[in-house]
């Protein structure tokens, strides 16, 4: 019973970061374009953990890019993922800022489908604050999409990634 409860709790945890994250991207579409800051190109390199259906399974990442970027990851650390395990990503985004804020979105392949993620090809959703000129946090979705009637038949709990990240 208790882990039925904790499994609700999980997933409404889930579905608030995913509302709070497109409000977020609504919020800041819906700005004035001249208030929208121009995205400077960089690396970033970040680890982040899923914090919602695979608790315990870390992701190294690195993103070169301005507004436009493209994105690398592995998964460095498992969790109780079945069948099968998600090892590595690729990917592209667009990435909007404003002042320290920068939101995503774009598209990920990843080699190995799951519960997870479903698909290979899932949507890339992401919201980060830089803390520093080298330091930022994110939050990043993976997620193929079913909610939005995208693969019906196929599993889409989502990869929800916390994380922290060096800017060079």
């Amino acid at each position: 019973m208790k882990s039925s409860n904790l499994s609700r709790s999980s997933a409404a945890a889930g579905r608030a970061a995913i509302t709070a994250l497109l409000l977020a991207v609504g919020l800041l579409l819906s700005s004035p374009s001249h208030a929208l800051d121009e995205t400077k190109a960089d690396l970033r390199l970040s680890v982040s953990d899923d914090f919602v259906h695979a608790r315990g399974a870390m992701l190294v990442s690195a993103r070169y890019g301005g507004a436009w970027g493209a994105r690398l990851g592995f998964w460095a650390r498992e969790s109780q993922v079945e069948p099968s395990k998600a090892h590595y990503f690729a990917g592209i985004d667009h990435v909007w800022t404003y002042s320290k804020w920068r939101a995503g979105l774009g598209a990920v392949w990843i080699d190995e489908t799951n519960d997870l993620n479903g698909t290979h090809w899932d949507f890339d959703a992401s919201l980060g604050y830089d803390l520093s000129s080298r330091v930022f946090v994110e939050y990043r979705h993976h997620s193929h999409g079913r909610k939005l009637g995208i693969s019906k038949d196929a599993s889409n709990d989502g990869w929800n990634l916390a994380g922290v990240g060096l800017i060079f």
